[in-house]
């Protein structure tokens, strides 16, 4: 059976000192969001034990008035998962504009995740040499009152709503299609459990040539005060189960306090903890 590419972010090992610097980064991309869009946003980017920040995030009001937000994750040696998740990031909100523009919008939304696994596996190195990168994706618009969302690998895009979590898109990994195996009785569950160890590898991710699977729903109504979550894998690795619900339900109304609710689950996190890095975002309700 064939397999995906296994997210592989530069190893820790000879030359990391013998304490990682302090793994909880300012979020240095919040920024003001007008009422006017019915949110309000923060963004945490944690470097855990790696040499490297791999993440790319961002959220912004769209020209024509819809808030949209994305965070990708890279996957590759050296700089090549950091550039490829930037090229992922930037590029979801330019090609989003351009679908705009040609009448599409969020319809257009498989559209735009092959172009971008294009741009990213097109990516040169200094030397004009195939980057070889990788990124997921994880994008929302939200445009009077409803909620469009993409997805490609294996970040996440969450729902907190009265008190529970619900997880909107699945991970695109080999763990998908074991799952599916075992539920039609192709699989035994013993060879399920012979594979399970290989279930992280994804299928499917922005750089691989073709997309396997792609996530997406459009004109998903929101209600005041539902909190979404875009989030890569070490985030909510770092935050399992209950844990990452109460953490979301402490925010304070501006989310600045978001690194001080980390820090606890960061002094128990070991020096192989991934990059982790969020989006949350708060509906207000539509704006008059």
């Amino acid at each position: 059976m064939l397999f995906g590419k296994r997210k592989t972010k530069q190893q820790t090992g000879q030359g990391l000192k013998s304490e990682p610097e302090c793994p909880v980064l300012p979020p240095d991309i919040q920024k003001y969001i007008p009422s006017a869009a019915g949110v309000t946003a923060g963004s945490v980017s944690l470097i855990g034990g790696r040499k490297s920040q791999q993440d790319a995030l961002d959220y912004r009001v769209l020209s024509q008035g819809q808030f949209a937000a994305s965070v990708c994750d890279g996957m590759g040696g050296l700089n090549g998962g950091a550039q490829a998740a930037r090229e992922a990031c930037a590029g979801f909100f330019e090609e989003y504009e351009s679908a705009v523009l040609s009448g599409q919008g969020a319809s257009g939304f498989p559209q735009i995740a092959r172009k971008l696994d294009r741009r990213v596996l097109h990516l040169r190195d200094t030397d004009g040499l195939p980057l070889d990168g990788g990124s997921t994706l994880t994008a929302v618009v939200i445009q009077n009152g409803l909620l469009h969302w993409l997805s490609v690998g294996d970040s996440r895009i969450g729902l907190l709503r009265n008190g529970q979590l619900h997880w909107l898109n699945r991970l695109h990994n080999y763990r998908l299609e074991l799952d599916e195996a075992l539920k039609n009785g192709d699989i035994s569950p013993d060879e399920y459990q012979a594979e399970l160890p290989r279930g992280t590898a994804l299928l499917s991710y922005l750089g691989c040539g073709e997309l396997k699977y792609i996530d997406y729903q459009t004109g998903l109504p929101l209600l005041p005060s539902d909190l979404l979550l875009l989030c890569s894998d070490g985030f909510y690795d770092l935050l399992p189960g209950e844990t990452l619900i109460s953490t979301l339900e402490a925010l304070d109304e501006t989310m600045a306090n978001l690194p001080e609710l980390l820090e606890p689950f960061l002094g128990q996190a070991s020096r192989s903890m991934d990059n982790a890095s969020a989006v949350i975002i708060r509906f207000l309700g539509e704006q008059n």
